[in-house]
């Protein structure tokens, strides 16, 4: 019996736009750096799904290289009022000045740092986006800096065929 399967295929499912508000520093821990960061506000746009993020958090857990672990938890509200929570986990990573650059919050280009994530979604199994509940979903991120110096990410996510 032959186990190799075909190579994973994605396609894509929508761009998530967010915006940080004043985080929550929680300070060294035995785990390393915790921050809570808050979000402000953030948009999803995809082919099959656009609203607004209703909520997020993120529990931000620094290492001691600097390399970083999000766990977040969010609702987003879809354009015909359906919640779809979200929820995942990844791995900010790269040359360790440029995060530190990241952790100062400046300005630095996505290609110089990785940053991936695994997602989970959860949402009424009666609704109209019900698909999701049985999708895993990748996102390929990038830290922003927005107007007036807000920190804000950007994640293109896409669903794991």
């Amino acid at each position: 019996m032959d186990d190799r399967q075909a190579p994973l295929q994605t396609e894509y499912l929508m761009t998530l736009d967010m915006e940080a508000m004043e985080g929550l520093e929680i300070g060294k821990t035995p785990r390393g750096y915790r921050r809570i960061d808050r979000i402000a506000r953030g948009t999803f746009k995809g082919p099959k799904l656009r609203g607004t993020v209703v909520t997020a958090t993120d529990h931000l857990l620094v290492h001691r290289d600097d390399s970083a672990h999000p766990d977040v938890r969010l609702v987003l509200e879809a354009d015909d009022n359906v919640l779809i929570q979200i929820t995942y986990q990844g791995i900010v990573t790269g040359p360790k000045d440029v995060l530190k650059r990241l952790g100062r919050r400046e300005d630095v280009p996505g290609d110089q740092y990785y940053m991936r994530n695994a997602m989970f979604f959860e949402t009424a199994m009666d609704g109209a986006y019900a698909w999701l509940n049985n999708v895993i979903g990748v996102g390929r991120g990038a830290v922003r800096i927005l107007d007036g110096g807000a920190f804000g990410v950007r994640y293109e996510i896409f669903q794991v065929l």
